[in-house]
């Protein structure tokens, strides 16, 4: 999801490539995702199937795929405040993040993933899915008027598990939107306004500029990947902002109804794990 801070934007779009490697299905029920022929990142969109009649919601749908299942699992764990359920589909590197299942169990109904009122809310709304550069993840999302979240999954030793990791309290190489000024990752209903006059705007602090002797967690990366509601817009790179940097992507006037903008990142070169941030339009 989102949070805060001030930036400047520009309107600089560019598009990058990635190299991205999957790991591979361990569990025979569940189908990796692939890429195309050609290993061009796919920017079709999955949706739900029908519900045996034409007046049911999208909660009495089955999910589409093994991806969308895993997070409507996942989402119903946190809204019933089953943390061990949550924990569990998780992937070793969001894991790591939290270090043990008490901590994440502390910290993350506040770090910026996604708290139990809005996965009650969330596990309601329709499910559409989208494929990741070179079929490295499928980015499951939901939005209504007022509020979105996306999630990444991907294929691990243990199956197909979820990156949700949140925002450190403390930390360098942080995020944060600046069109909508939403900050790094605390979305609330409504979030925060989006200026259709000016690009969709995130930028990173750099970890060069502070004092920092590790890694950092939420990463420091030259290409995002940009969704809209399912629909992949591509990749964006990174232009300079002063000591960090600053990623810009047109996504056009809102319609009036809510619209989940992602961007996605990989945390590092020696990582598996990928970063998601969601805002509404």
């Amino acid at each position: 999801m989102v949070k805060t801070r001030e930036l400047l934007m520009t309107s600089t779009l560019a598009v990058g490539a990635l190299v991205a490697a999957t790991g591979c299905t361990s569990d025979p029920d569940v189908a990796a995702p692939t890429a195309d022929a050609s290993g061009t990142p796919s920017a079709s969109m999955a949706t739900p199937t029908e519900a045996s009649s034409a007046d049911a919601s999208p909660a009495d749908a089955e999910p589409a795929s093994a991806e969308q299942a895993t997070v409507a699992r996942y989402l119903d764990a946190i809204a019933d405040g089953d943390t061990a359920a949550a924990w569990a589909l998780l992937s070793p590197e969001a894991q790591q993040f939290y270090g043990a299942e008490q901590t994440y169990a502390s910290v993350s109904p506040t770090d910026g993933t996604v708290t139990a009122d809005e996965a009650d809310v969330l596990r309601d709304a329709e499910l559409v899915s989208a494929e990741g550069p070179e079929g490295a993840f499928t980015l499951v999302g939901a939005t209504t008027d007022d509020l979105a979240d996306a999630w990444v999954v991907r294929e691990t030793a243990d199956g197909l598990r979820v990156d949700d990791a949140g925002v450190p309290p403390t930390g360098d190489s942080l995020y944060e939107w600046t069109n909508p000024a939403a900050g790094a990752e605390d979305q609330t209903a409504g979030g925060a306004a989006y200026d259709t006059t000016t690009p969709a705007s995130i930028s990173f602090a750099s970890p060069f500029s502070q004092d920092q002797t590790e890694p950092s967690v939420v990463g420091y990366p030259d290409t995002l990947w940009a969704f809209v509601d399912g629909q992949q817009l591509g990749s964006i790179d990174a232009v300079s902002a002063g000591s960090g940097k600053r990623f810009t992507t047109e996504v056009g006037e809102s319609s009036g109804a809510g619209r989940g903008l992602t961007v996605v990142w990989q945390t590092g070169d020696d990582s598996l794990g990928w970063r998601s941030s969601t805002v509404v339009l």
